[in-house]
């Protein structure tokens, strides 16, 4: 039986991933967390190098792939797809706040990591990439400047949106933010 080596790898990436939550959560992200994982989890560092050549910024990069890709399996489109479009998007917009929120510490950490000025080109890419997966999960059908604009508004209220999650411990309250955004 031949195995796919990128399945492989990608199965082995989530795994130290998953494996080294903790540690993130405690240390947060920075040059010496393989370091730290290797230490404590007994893995060569080599290893994760060779499993993220880019260092910590790779994983930080399959994490949140990952969760774009979980929500959109997790989530039942069927419950709004006859809704008005702007009533999808904060059904969406809700619904991934409460999967986040069943890891809330840990992807407080990416986020606050992600708002260091060294990493507005990867924050900027990886809020694109949720935003449009928001708007493709809501079946939105625009083209030419239409599918640019609103995922920019959108960039703005969701990233205003986590940023209200990440820092109050109320979904409810989070979501009449959404409102008045």
């Amino acid at each position: 039986m031949k195995i796919n080596k990128n399945s492989y790898l990608d199965k082995k990436r989530l795994k130290i991933i998953n494996i080294s939550k903790a540690i993130i959560i405690r240390n947060g992200w920075n040059k010496n967390l393989f370091d730290i994982i290797s230490v404590e989890k007994k893995i060569n560092s080599s290893e994760l190098y060779i499993l993220f050549p880019n260092g910590y910024k790779d994983m930080l990069s399959i994490i949140l792939k990952n969760l774009n890709k979980d929500f959109e399996k997790q989530l039942n489109r069927s419950n709004f797809n006859k809704l008005p479009l702007h009533k999808r998007i904060k059904i969406i917009v809700m619904a991934k706040i409460a999967f986040i929120d069943l890891e809330k510490d840990f992807y407080k950490k990416i986020f606050y990591y992600l708002l260091l000025p060294n990493n507005y080109k990867l924050l900027s890419s990886q809020i694109y990439k949720s935003v449009d997966s928001i708007w493709h999960i809501a079946m939105d059908q625009s083209t030419d400047f239409n599918y640019y604009t609103k995922r920019i508004i959108l960039s703005g209220i969701y990233s205003s949106t986590l940023f209200h999650f990440f820092n109050n411990n109320n979904i409810d309250e989070t979501e009449e933010k959404l409102d008045f955004l």
